[in-house]
């Protein structure tokens, strides 16, 4: 199916990522963002799915802060808590909402900076979770925008979100159909996803992606031992919600290697 879902997350989608990898994200002191509101911002994503109510504090804190200073950098912060917050809500109709408002923020602060890379990454991977919604053809409609802001970011800093863009592109141009339905590209999604491993070889969001890519390829011993890799990672309890995607596809792999 070729339904693109972001997993940033990172933090996720990743984390998306989609979603996404939430963690992992360094910043240089601003200021109205000093180390240890960064971290309190940092902190808050991370542990979204087993503590919202702090999450939740968090944002009403960056929303006034964002009201008083109208400082970009605030404002993208915010976007990106937004994410974080409707990643883990169960209500569809309400998260919908939520992804709405992370772009409404981001497009905030992209009116004042044009190039705050936090509002162009969290924007992009707001879109990608709202076109899971829309339907086949506004989802296509939808990709092109994405596709561009994640390469904006990739241009002012490919390691952002632990190298998010890349990943989120990696598994677009993977899932998406190829010309002339889509602009799906196993070369460009080989690219990206080799691009996020090698800047973080350790990441198990970039490895399950280009494990299913290779699987697909054709590659199965190769996609096996990345998957086994994704299996035998000890994860954190404060990521199981975000990681658990990502191991459900290395073991599925794995399945089908027949380990």
């Amino acid at each position: 199916m070729w339904r693109w879902q972001i997993l940033f997350s990172n933090y996720s989608f990743l984390m998306v990522i989609g979603g996404m990898s939430h963690g992992g994200l360094t910043q240089a002191a601003s200021e109205y963002l000093p180390d240890t509101y960064q971290q309190k911002i940092d902190r808050a994503v991370q542990r979204n799915a087993i503590d919202r109510p702090a999450l939740l504090a968090t944002i009403t804190w960056i929303k006034q802060l964002a009201e008083t200073t109208q400082s970009p950098e605030v404002i993208a912060e915010l976007a990106r808590l937004q994410c974080a917050n409707a990643e883990v809500e169960t209500k569809r109709d309400k998260q919908i909402e939520l992804y709405k408002d992370c772009v409404a923020t981001a497009d905030r602060a992209l009116t004042i900076r044009s190039n705050e890379i936090a509002a162009l990454y969290w924007k992009a991977v707001a879109i990608g979770k709202l076109s899971e919604e829309s339907g086949v053809l506004n989802a296509l409609h939808l990709m092109r925008p994405m596709e561009k802001l994640f390469l904006r970011v990739i241009e002012l800093d490919e390691q952002y979100d632990q190298a998010g863009a890349h990943k989120a592109l990696g598994r677009i141009y993977h899932k998406l159909p190829r010309f002339p339905i889509s602009f799906g590209s196993t070369r460009k999604a080989l690219f990206h996803l080799k691009s996020a491993l090698r800047l973080f070889p350790n990441d198990i969001i970039a490895r399950a992606f280009y494990a299913e890519l290779l699987f697909d390829l054709g590659k199965k011993q190769e996609a096996y031992r990345h998957a086994k890799y994704i299996l035998d990672f000890p994860i954190a309890a404060e990521n199981i919600f975000r990681y658990s995607r990502f191991i459900d596809i290395a073991r599925h792999l794995s399945e089908k290697a027949g380990a």
